[in-house]
């Protein structure tokens, strides 16, 4: 999908004019120029939708704690005035700062596509812009992803805004597994796995998972290219929002790359649905569409021939069963012997 990126979609600048897609040198936050080899710069993208404050606080994080020579992508969704201004101001501050100026949403997939391949990195983070970042985060992405040649992408710890207890971490990645086939895949949360603190043993354990959330994650850009990056849209098929961080793990994997999570790399996600307004334009327009979410997850489960969509959670068990036309609530037991001997999660280092 990212090769083919500047012929699907249109890379401008605030002016409408097109950005420089062939740029052969890119400033780092120092006003260091690196290029024609980009082996010391990591490139950040971030998705601007509306939610103008929390992508400056992202960005802010990001300057405030990365020692690490970066770059930011922010590719915005044809936000209103208000966030325009705040991101306009961002990219006049800092040289290494970068907007791609949509007309309109082209999906999670899309916007991050965009990014992937507008950035210069040897690697790339892709980020929410509701994640601050905490001290050190980058330095310990980077250290787990050189220790192999096959790692192609590794996660961070991500807690809560309170910032004692877990929001995503290893321990919370699961796939069903058999003779290599993958016919289930998600999240557990439930029990014990739902009450995580931030130093806590399971918490702590890093090491290769069957996937990884997206939120805050670094990958080796040929490793993104060798797998086609995200399966956005295109002639109507592909994911537009939905279950994108599940199949590029699986795009990942597929090229004969791993998945690590690192324990060391932290960041907050300010990610509480129970706090939103869900009217508000961002959750309306781009996050709570949940026709769209459907489509995706379907298109999701079809690709791959997957089954079961693990998500049980501290209060009830959400998982799905994809039955060949539609998806029906069940209460997935894990450990029954159906699926006990099937279970892939965290390999410990």
């Amino acid at each position: 999908m990212l090769i083919d990126m500047a012929d699907r979609y249109s890379f401008l600048d605030r002016d409408g004019k097109p950005l420089n897609l062939d740029r052969t040198t890119a400033l780092d936050q120092y006003g260091k120029e690196h290029g024609p080899v980009f082996s010391n710069l990591t490139s950040i993208i971030i998705i601007s939708a509306e939610r103008g404050t929390d992508t400056k606080r992202c960005v802010e994080s990001v300057f405030e704690n990365t020692a690490e020579p970066f770059e930011i992508i922010l590719s915005d969704v044809g936000s209103g005035r208000e966030t325009l201004e705040i991101i306009t101001n961002i990219e006049d501050a800092h040289k290494n700062v970068h907007v791609i100026y949509n007309r309109q949403s082209t999906g999670t997939t899309g916007q991050r596509n965009q990014g992937i391949y507008f950035s210069r990195g040897e690697y790339v983070v892709v980020m929410d812009n509701d994640v601050l970042v905490l001290p050190g985060w980058l330095k310990h992405l980077k250290e787990t992803a050189k220790t192999d040649e096959k790692i192609g992408m590794v996660g961070a710890k991500l807690l809560r805004a309170e910032v004692e207890n877990v929001y995503y971490c290893g321990c919370h990645t699961v796939t069903l597994e058999k003779e290599g086939t993958i016919y289930g895949i998600g999240l557990t949360k439930s029990g014990q796995m739902g009450n995580l603190k931030r130093y806590d043993p399971l918490v702590m354990e890093g090491g290769q998972v069957p996937w990884y959330t997206t939120t805050a994650l670094l990958a080796k850009r040929r490793a993104l290219f060798e797998a086609g990056g995200f399966d956005d849209m295109v002639d109507g098929k592909g994911i537009f929002i939905a279950n994108e961080d599940k199949d590029l793990s699986m795009n990942i994997r597929k090229a004969g790359y791993k998945i690590y999570y690192c324990p060391d790399s932290e960041a907050i996600h300010n990610h509480d649905y129970s706090k939103v307004d869900r009217k508000d334009s961002y959750h309306s327009r781009y996050r709570l569409r949940m026709d769209q979410i459907v489509r995706d997850t379907e298109y999701f489960l079809n690709k791959w021939g997957i089954t079961y969509l693990i998500e049980k959670l501290p209060h009830e068990d959400n998982s799905k069963k994809w039955d060949g036309k539609e998806l029906v609530r069940v209460d997935l037991r894990l450990d029954s012997d159906e699926f006990k001997n099937d279970i892939v999660t965290l390999i410990k280092q």
